[in-house]
This record gives structure tokens, C-alpha cells and sequence, in this order.
């Protein structure tokens, strides 16, 4: 038999099996091997600045229309969007078929806190040099802000201010422009005509010519930490600035039609002892009197309403649609008021009476998502952060280090991590991909690890749901100390990658 022929003999048996078997004596596993490690700890927050292509709306070199142009922008994902945005769209120089903003005038943004984001609204605050704008330029600017912003997800509506001012449309500074929504595939021209034909027809009154218009309404938050915004679509009798803010008390009396967390409102006209006026000011501003009778204070305890919350809440509403306001005086009884004590923000001092919509920079508020604990479930808590602070994924997990409030706790809610963390044990977040890195301290593995086994599950979703959710992230990895761990508290596998895991969330009680 040739050699070649006893080769091809022992391959067939071997594919045929014909070979002794071999014992396995090896012992089962206990633990999953080793997570790979397909990102490195992440230390600090650089991890959450990126960069995003974003479409800005610019008018067309025929005025006619919005065109979209792109640009890509540097972002992080701990802050909005929107004052990044706004700022590109005012320093955008145009191109072949978009004209800049404008061609003549620097626009620019003004003050410390230019662009604010509550409620579905965006408010931006442009500098004064856009008063050098005729008013149909100052719609056309309004128009390619507003398209810009409403491409965001959590901005509906737009209101513009200038230094802190609400503009009109019209030159005798009665006309408001209000807040303004998208309207896509309409020319600027007819968006013009639409506005322009709101006027006081010329030789008639302002205070004989009705108006309709979106307001923004500010709605004191029931647990006294600030306001938050609603618009609503009104209808005034006339346009002079005392009826305009007279609707806007009648509206507030209403209430909130969909805010969670905001305070039941009294009826604010009852409570009036007099109509607003409005002085006409020597820098060409208006300032707003409002008069309350002196049980004031009294009538908003009975009804659980904060009283800073309130006067907040009114002179943003005023300051937000009324053109030209620059000031607010709020009469009870006899005398202005002249100060304010908040136990949250602190007090404030109204020189002569006069509030300014500045003095309530920190009374914005922003709806953010918590998950906490219902027995063996997560519920879904509306908690409001100051509105710079809502994007940020440090503060919301320091909302859950914080755990439930009070009233939370009462009902029903529990913590879901251990007592004994702070800011110090959040080391760095990072987001890869769809990925969220969070790297944790040491010692909170080591607090996890005193945590009931039960509640294990509860508090890595707790923190997967409420992290996730807020920056669209898909999955999370927990390091520790720069480290994975594969074990804390003997349920889970800590060293792999955790998806959003909405079937933990009780949908009855969120």
C-alpha cells in the first residue's frame, strides 16, 4: 500500500469519529469571565463635549424665505444647545443664496444669561444694537431665530427681548410681537403681512384695536424654588400696554393648564385694587404699576403660592410680551414693595420700587426626569433644576444622591442609593458612541456593596433610566475607581454594558 493511500485511510477516520473519547474533567464556571474592555474609564467631563452638524434657518438674498444652511459646532452634552446655536446663527456670514442676519447691524447677545430654556420656550436676549433694525427686519431676525431654535426638541416656542426688552412691531411700540413658533414652507413676506395686519389701522387708537397673539405665562412651582413658562394664545380688547398687562394677570389667574408642579393660582384680579398704569420713562422704556390690596401676602399663603415665586412669575410674564417694559412696580396697599425674602434664592432689594426682570435670573426653572424607587419599581419623578443646569448629567445624578424630597417621600417614593455620597464620588462621564461611561468613586462601590441584594437591580436601573434617558444614550458602564466590577451585591454583573430598561418602570405611578 502506497504512502499516499495510508494518508488518505487515517483522514477518513478521523473525520468519521473513530478516536477514543476524552474525558472532561475540568469544573464549571462560577463567574463570567472578564467584561472586554472596549473603553478606558473616563476621568472628568471632556468626555461630554462633542461636535454636532446643526441646521441653521438664514433669510434667502431675496428676503423671501428661509433657506437652511449647515455648520458644524462644538457642543457638550452637560449644557443646551440653544446659545451655541443662536450664536453661530448671529455670527453666520452667508453664503451664495443665504444673506447674514444682517448685513449693517452687529447683532449680538446680551447679558449674563442670554438664552433661557423652560417650559418648551426659548427666550433670547439680543443686545440693543438690533433697535437699529426697522421692524420688519426685527421680524425677519425673530422668524430665522424662532426656525432655528424649534428644531430642538424641547423648544416650541421663541420669545425675543432686546436688552431685556420685549419688541414690537409696530413704531408706535404697542404692537407685541409675542412668542413665535415655526412655520415652515411660508415666505417671510407673507409672515410679515400676517403681522402687519394687527396694526392700529392709522387715525384709529391702539386701545381700540384687539389683538391676538401667543404669550408666554411664568407659573410659580408649588414648592416655592422658582418659575416655570406656558404659552397660551390670548385675545386682548386693545393694545395699549395697561390692557395687555391686564390680560396678562386675568390669564395667570387661570392657573396652569399642563405644568406639572406648579401652585394652584388665586384670582389675581380680585386681588388687584386697581387697574395696571403704565409710565412712559425718559429712556424711551415703559415701567408697569400693578396694585394689590394690602391682604395680598395673606391670600397667597391661604392658596400655598410663594410670594417671590409670584412677583417672579408676574414680572417675567410682563417683561416677556408688553413692549418696551424695562420695570416692574407692585403696589400692596399703600406702598411699592421693596424687598423679598425666598428661602431658596435669598433676598432682593428693589431700589424706588423698581423690579427688574434681572433681579429673577435664578427663578427659571426646567422640568428634569428622576427615577426613584416604589417597592421592587421605578416611578418617574418631575423634579424642577434651574434651567443651565437640566442638561447637566452631574446634576441630575447628584438629584438622585440627594434622593426624594419630603413631599416625595410622603408619596410614596424611596431612595435608591446608599446615604454617604456626594459630588466627590462623581469622578468623569464620558459618552463613546450611544454608550454613557460613568465613572464612580470607590467608596460608593463600597456602600453599594452594604445595600440589600434586593435592591440592587432597583438602583443600577434607577441610574441607567434617569442618566440615559436625559442625554439619548442607548446603553451605560459603570467603572468604579477607574475600574469595572463584576460583583457588588451578588445579583448583577456590574462589568458588562446596561441597557435603558423601561419594563422596571411602573407606569401607574409616574
Amino acid at each position: 500500500m502506497n504512502k499516499r493511500l495510508v494518508c488518505l485511510l487515517l483522514a477518513l477516520l478521523m473525520l468519521t469519529g473513530c478516536q477514543a473519547p476524552i474525558e472532561n474533567t475540568s469544573v464549571p464556571a462560577h463567574t463570567l469571565p472578564p467584561a472586554e474592555a472596549k473603553h478606558a474609564a473616563p476621568s472628568g467631563f471632556d468626555g461630554l463635549k462633542h461636535t454636532a452638524t446643526v441646521p441653521l434657518f438664514l433669510p434667502s438674498r431675496d428676503g423671501q424665505r428661509l433657506l437652511t444652511e449647515y455648520v458644524t459646532l462644538p457642543l457638550d452634552h452637560s449644557r443646551h444647545s440653544a446659545e451655541a446655536i443662536v450664536q453661530a446663527l448671529l455670527n453666520f456670514p452667508g453664503s451664495d443664496q443665504a444673506a447674514p442676519l444682517s448685513d449693517r447691524v452687529t447683532l449680538s447677545l446680551y447679558g449674563p444669561n442670554p438664552v433661557e430654556v423652560t417650559g418648551g420656550v426659548c427666550t433670547v436676549n439680543l443686545a440693543a444694537t438690533a433697535l437699529q433694525l426697522d421692524v420688519e427686519s426685527l421680524h425677519r431676525v425673530s422668524a430665522a431665530i424662532t426656525a432655528t431654535l424649534c428644531e430642538l426638541d424641547d423648544v416650541h416656542y421663541v420669545n425675543l427681548l432686546v436688552a431685556d426688552r420685549a419688541v414690537s412691531m409696530d413704531i408706535t411700540g404697542h404692537l407685541p410681537l409675542g412668542s413665535q413658533t415655526a412655520r415652515p414652507g411660508e415666505e417671510l413676506t407673507s409672515l410679515w403681512e400676517q403681522m402687519d395686519a394687527r396694526r392700529t389701522p392709522l387715525g384709529e387708537k391702539p386701545a381700540d384695536t384687539p389683538v391676538t397673539a401667543v404669550a408666554t405665562l411664568y407659573f410659580p412651582l408649588a414648592n416655592g424654588s422658582g418659575i416655570v413658562a406656558e404659552t397660551r394664545n390670548l385675545t386682548f380688547p386693545g393694545q395699549d400696554p395697561d390692557q395687555l398687562a391686564a390680560g396678562l394677570v386675568t390669564a395667570l389667574s387661570a392657573g396652569a393648564q399642563y405644568l406639572s408642579g406648579a401652585s394652584p393660582m388665586p384670582d389675581l384680579s380680585t386681588l388687584m385694587s386697581a387697574m395696571p398704569q403704565t409710565t412712559e420713562l425718559d429712556d424711551g422704556g415703559r415701567m408697569i404699576s400693578v396694585y394689590f390690596h394690602a391682604g395680598l401676602e395673606n391670600s397667597l399663603r391661604a392658596s400655598g403660592v410663594d410670594m417671590p415665586c409670584l412677583i417672579s412669575a408676574l414680572t417675567y410674564t410682563l417683561t416677556s410680551f408688553i413692549p418696551s417694559v424695562t420695570s416692574v412696580r407692585i403696589h400692596i396697599g399703600n406702598a411699592p414693595l421693596t424687598s423679598l425674602y425666598s428661602a431658596v434664592h435669598g433676598n432682593l432689594i428693589f431700589q424706588n420700587g423698581l423690579i427688574l426682570r434681572q433681579q429673577f435670573a435664578s427663578y427659571p426653572m426646567e422640568q428634569v426626569t428622576l427615577y426613584f424607587a416604589s417597592g421592587d419599581r421605578l416611578t418617574k419623578v418631575l423634579r424642577p433644576l434651574p434651567y443651565h443646569q437640566a442638561q447637566s448629567l452631574q446634576a441630575l445624578l447628584l438629584e438622585l444622591i440627594k434622593g426624594p424630597t419630603q413631599a416625595e417621600l410622603d408619596a410614596g417614593y424611596e431612595p435608591v442609593l446608599p446615604d454617604g455620597l456626594d459630588e466627590s464620588d462623581i469622578l468623569g462621564m464620558a459618552l463613546e458612541g450611544d454608550t454613557l461611561l460613568v465613572n464612580l468613586s470607590p467608596r460608593c462601590a463600597e456602600l453599594l456593596r452594604t445595600q440589600a441584594a434586593s435592591w440592587e437591580q432597583v438602583a443600577c436601573y434607577s441610574l441607567v433610566n434617569t442618566l440615559c434617558e436625559s442625554i439619548g444614550a442607548r446603553r451605560m458602564r459603570f467603572f468604579f475607581g477607574g475600574q469595572m466590577a463584576e460583583e457588588l451585591g451578588g445579583t448583577l454583573y456590574w462589568g458588562g454594558e446596561f441597557l435603558v430598561n423601561p419594563s422596571l418602570i411602573d407606569q401607574t405611578l409616574g
